[in-house]
């Protein structure tokens, strides 16, 4: 993007606001790896305003606490985090994230949003009491004997009687309603009716346009899009359709912008972070909505280089890079870290200490969605150990599908010694690591990269992963500069060359900072989602699926080409 793009965004923007009396308005779906609530920090520091929905997700990743607290305490469960257990040290969630039950979620910011004060405050204690219940280490035991009533004959009577009294309650309530309508019909009733079939009308549309619409974008398929795996969402598209309306633009990451896509809402953007490689080609019923989702969408924003490869199979013709977001926000703290270091090299009698955070996870099979490549790490890393270091030590993190296999062949490679195994760390915590050793050691099969190879060069740590380079130059004209490893063989010898040439591990720190700021910042993302809303909100006029699968836009371009 060049200069005069910027300039032009700014002013795109601050004329939109003059215009609507107010600032642009996004709405993020989803929050897998704390993505959406990154981006719609960034987006929101530069006067746009953002919302997040993290409907029935609990994980420590897809939570503000675990992205900007510096709490004390242990959160017990990693996909149920019990927040009120530790000291958030003044720590406060934003009232624009929304995370528990989907209808909770969309009733609470459909109200903060037409600004209904009292039951946006009512909604918002719900939200927080639900996530108490659910996620409370204290009332596991009740859980799980509540869980074991409904799962019993006891609840099986209590569904059956309580679903006997639901229906029975309900057809009386609709058989005087329907009685009162025929004795005194009313203007307001009249209305409700009408918008209930007109919405029901418009649902059954949507459904057999998308049905239409797939088979044309797709007409190599084996399988095809069906009334069946649309219609079961009818009731939660009704819950959108209600809150959708309230923003200018969608964001819906990894599967999730499958809700403006059946309620019609445009624009709307599909954020991809690793979920285009595979499920879009599964034929199943979530492969088949996620193609349409991407397919459908006004733009597409991937996060991970070599999924080009996926945008081009999946025909998509309006999509761009954008990197994923890194907190900046937290600059860590140097004395912290430094001591920290003390204490590594101290617990582990090193000189040289190597950080290697992403989760467990290898095979023979090499699933590219799961697969991080750990055992080439630690093959590698134990011959740098026998043969050129042998106070070198690493620091893993205990998550993951093969912990017990690294930790077997850690055992086997006679390394297990030189290696802490540390659990899950916090965005604050994960800084202070990354500025107390020598190496931060990403992943060694895919190709890619995602915030964690940034985030090490943002606070002046060296890095190494496997740098698939050909499949990332249509995103960085300037490649980042790691120590690129794919086999045992090279992870040594880069271990090698950065614990002999102090001054070579400094170089690449002064690069991998001025490459950050130039091509991965938030300042970047930020004009990349501006550029992709201008632009999708300047062609909005345009039909939301046309017959030709082709925007105006790429029509356009394709002629002049």
């Amino acid at each position: 993007m060049t200069p005069c793009d910027h300039e032009a965004n700014e002013l795109w923007l601050a004329r939109f606001e003059r215009t609507h009396g107010r600032p642009l308005r996004v709405l993020h779906i989803g929050n897998v790896a704390n993505n959406a609530y990154l981006n719609a920090k960034i987006l929101r520091a530069r006067g746009i305003d953002c919302d997040v929905v993290c409907a029935d997700y609990y994980h420590i990743m897809a939570c503000p606490e675990w992205e900007d607290a510096d709490f004390r305490g242990s959160i017990q469960d990693q996909f149920f985090p019990d927040w009120g257990s530790v000291d958030l040290r003044g720590f406060r969630r934003p009232a624009w994230f929304a995370q528990g039950p989907m209808r909770l979620c969309l009733a609470y910011l459909a109200a903060r949003r037409s600004g209904k004060r009292l039951a946006a405050a009512w909604l918002d204690a719900a939200l927080r009491a639900r996530r108490w219940y659910t996620c409370s280490w204290r009332l596991r035991g009740l859980r799980k004997a509540m869980n074991r009533i409904r799962g019993g004959w006891l609840g099986r009577i209590l569904g059956r009687l309580r679903r006997s009294v639901v229906w029975t309650a309900c057809a009386g309530g609709l058989l005087l309603a329907r009685l009162r309508r025929l004795v005194q019909p009313t203007a307001g009733g009249l209305a409700a009716i009408g918008q209930r079939a007109s919405r029901s009308d418009a649902f059954d549309r949507r459904i057999e346009s998308l049905i239409d619409a797939f088979a044309e974008y797709f007409p190599e398929r084996n399988d095809h899009l069906t009334a069946g795996d649309l219609s079961r969402k009818r009731v939660a598209a009704g819950w959108w359709q209600r809150l959708l309306p309230h923003y200018d633009v969608v964001i819906g990451y990894a599967i999730e912008g499958q809700w403006p896509l059946l309620t019609g809402t445009r624009p709307y953007f599909a954020y991809e972070h690793g979920t285009i490689r595979n499920i879009p080609f599964e034929e199943d019923e979530q492969g088949r909505v996620c193609a349409m989702t991407y397919r459908a969408a006004d733009g597409v924003f991937i996060t991970n280089c070599d999924n080009i490869v996926a945008a081009q199979r999946l025909g998509l013709k309006n999509y761009r890079f954008i990197p994923h977001p890194v907190n900046e926000d937290l600059g860590g703290d140097r004395q912290a870290a430094e001591h920290l270091r003390g204490e590594l090299r101290s617990r582990l009698d090193s000189d040289f200490i190597v950080f290697h955070p992403p989760r467990q996870h290898w095979e023979p099979r090499r699933h590219p969605d799961w697969e991080k490549g750990n055992d080439v790490f630690l093959r590698g890393f134990a011959r740098f150990v026998h043969e050129a270091n042998p106070r070198a030590g690493a620091v893993l993190v205990e998550w993951g599908q093969t912990i017990q296999a690294s930790k077997d062949l850690l055992a086997s490679l006679g390394v297990a010694d030189r290696v802490l195994w540390i659990p899950p760390q916090p965005n604050v915590a994960m800084i202070r690591y990354v500025q107390a050793c020598d190496l931060l050691a990403d992943q060694f099969f895919l190709g890619a990269f995602g915030s964690t190879m940034p985030k090490a060069l943002l606070h002046g740590c060296p890095a190494m992963l496997y740098l698939d380079e050909e499949r990332h130059r249509w995103c960085f004209p300037e490649m980042p500069p790691v120590v690129n490893a794919r086999t045992p063989e090279q992870v040594f010898e880069g271990l090698v060359r950065l614990y002999r040439d102090p001054e070579y591990a400094q170089d690449l720190i002064r690069q991998g900072r001025a490459w950050y700021a130039k091509y991965h910042s938030n300042a970047v993302i930020a004009r990349t989602f501006l550029q992709a809303i201008r632009e999708a909100l300047e062609a909005s006029t345009e039909p939301p699926l046309p017959k030709s699968g082709l925007s105006v836009e790429a029509k356009a371009r394709e002629t002049h080409a």
